[in-house]
């Protein structure tokens, strides 16, 4: 009897411990869906929302719009109303101004966050006033609870690198619990864990990246399965993590 046990826990002692790593599917910016207009040009990660592509695309679970836009200088979207939505503007390159209901004459500026919880319903436009372009990402997340006074969050994140809590938090709430946003900086190699039952977006919003085993260029996006992820700098990234639901 004493030699079985001895024997399992040798057997017990010599498994190596294997770690569960993220699969990756890459989706090149080139490749996504494109809309050119006079006064703006996007790209369109998942569902489209102007453009002769309006309407096409796969949302992720809750994750129905990743927009990649880019505005002229002096230009603006027509006002237009939004209801039972988060809508969720990050931006990049520029200064963009917000008009509408609510947070009327806001800019927001580089490494700047607006959430709009859209609820019973709002009306607002997001425009450049400036004379250089606007990059900037506009993101839609379908909430679990409707209903209310629409509200208004916003968020300045320092210029020294980290990784930053967007939204999904108090300070910037989402209406659904299953949801958060980060920011993260790059330099050099890192990993995390997505945790089983979950998974993530990851979009490179500056720079370049590994991710996983994927090189990602400025604009690229890649889907992340639960498990160990990699990312590799130098650039940036929005990561999304969500529900594997």
């Amino acid at each position: 009897m004493r030699a079985v046990v001895l024997l399992a826990l040798l057997l017990a002692c010599s498994k190596k411990e294997t770690t569960v790593v993220s699969t990756v599917v890459h989706h090149k910016a080139y490749a996504l869906p494109e809309t050119s207009l006079e006064w703006l040009s996007l790209r369109d990660h998942f569902v489209a929302t102007v453009g002769e592509n309006a309407g096409r695309g796969k949302r992720m679970g809750p994750l129905l719009v990743l927009a990649d836009a880019t505005f002229a200088p002096k230009s603006r979207f027509p006002l237009h109303p939004h209801r039972d939505m988060e809508i969720l503007s990050v931006v990049l390159e520029g200064e963009m101004s917000h008009a509408g209901d609510g947070a009327n004459g806001m800019t927001v500026k580089p490494r700047g966050m607006q959430l709009i919880s859209s609820r019973n319903g709002m009306r607002h436009a997001e425009g450049n006033d400036t004379d250089a372009p606007v990059r900037m990402l506009q993101i839609w997340i379908e909430p679990e609870t409707r209903g209310g006074e629409a509200a208004y969050f916003y968020r300045q994140l320092p210029s020294e690198s980290g990784r930053y809590v967007v939204a999904g938090d108090e300070g910037m709430p989402l209406r659904r619990s299953d949801v958060k946003v980060w920011w993260i900086d790059l330099h050099g190699k890192s990993s995390m864990q997505i945790p089983s039952g979950r998974r993530a977006y990851v979009m490179v919003v500056s720079g370049r990246a590994i991710v996983g085993e994927k090189y990602l260029s400025n604009g690229d996006g890649a889907e992340v399965s639960s498990g160990e992820l990699t990312l590799e700098g130098p650039g940036a990234v929005l990561l999304i993590e969500l529900s594997a639901k």
